[in-house]
């Protein structure tokens, strides 16, 4: 054999050696494919539980008048009452999902700081997304526990435990007559007369809003990612930008919301 054919015969096929040498070298796949369609099912009940988030802080914002946030909350009711199953169907069962998933993500995914490399917005964004997701659900569960009918009224109507005698004709929410005041009784009236512990309770509440906030538009952002929504670097940053106005919104309204219910003069009247 000749040193031409040899050369020939050691070059790849198709190519000379210099093109092989250019290809690239195949990447690893991601450890987390593998929870790619959760997360995608995750986002998707995210989207849904944004919109109710969205929706619950619009009429509390209105708590700034006690009589308006009265009119607002005697239309849900009215409109609730032709709407049989609305609240369990379309509210609790997707938070009671939204926070299985949730933890189910972050027991495959961990609390540590630099988990993989996916494209998620950074480690530390990352990072918070998943810290934020038990504080929301604590706080939710405080929330539904204390105000609604679905939390500790329930458990009192097991158990009858007297320590949870304030529960036994249901939340504390009233819906009719005493919406606001039973309202700040739930976020800034919660301990009776301990100033500490309604101080305590009230700012863990301003948390898990901002937290929710947070949450919610972070969430946004990767959820685009997740569904391959965002192909290109410039429609990442664009929808950045959209997802950091939606925060801002959230965080504001939010924080207005905490203060007509726990500094506002209509509250401190209580």
């Amino acid at each position: 054999m000749t040193p031409t054919t040899e050369a020939a015969a050691s070059q790849p096929a198709g190519g000379c050696k210099h093109h092989a040498e250019l290809q690239p070298a195949p990447q690893p796949k991601c450890s987390c494919q593998g929870l790619l369609r959760p997360r995608r099912v995750h986002a998707l009940c995210g989207l849904w539980m944004a919109c109710f988030l969205s929706a619950h802080l619009a009429i509390a914002v209105t708590g700034w008048s006690p009589a308006a946030y009265q009119r607002n909350i005697g239309f849900v009711q009215k409109t609730l009452g032709h709407l049989p199953g609305f609240t369990l169907v379309a509210i609790l069962l997707p938070l009671l999902f939204q926070a299985a998933s949730g933890l189910y993500l972050l027991r495959k995914e961990g609390m540590r700081y630099g988990v993989k490399k996916c494209n998620r917005g950074g480690k530390l964004r990352f990072f918070l997304q998943r810290l934020t997701g038990p504080a929301i659900l604590a706080f939710a569960l405080f929330h539904v526990g204390t105000l609604h009918e679905w939390g500790l009224h329930r458990v009192y109507q097991a158990t009858h435990t007297a320590a949870l005698s304030r529960y036994a004709t249901g939340g504390l929410f009233q819906a009719g007559g005493a919406a606001f005041r039973s309202t700040v009784e739930g976020f800034g009236s919660f301990c009776g007369a301990s100033t500490a512990g309604n101080f305590l309770v009230a700012l863990v509440c301003l948390l898990g809003v901002w937290a929710a906030a947070f949450h919610a538009a972070n969430g946004a952002w990767s959820g685009g990612v997740i569904w391959n929504l965002l192909p290109t670097p410039e429609s990442k940053r664009r929808w950045g930008y959209v997802c950091v106005a939606i925060g801002m919104v959230l965080i504001v309204g939010g924080t207005a919301a905490w203060y007509a219910f726990t500094l506002s003069d209509a509250a401190r009247a209580f």
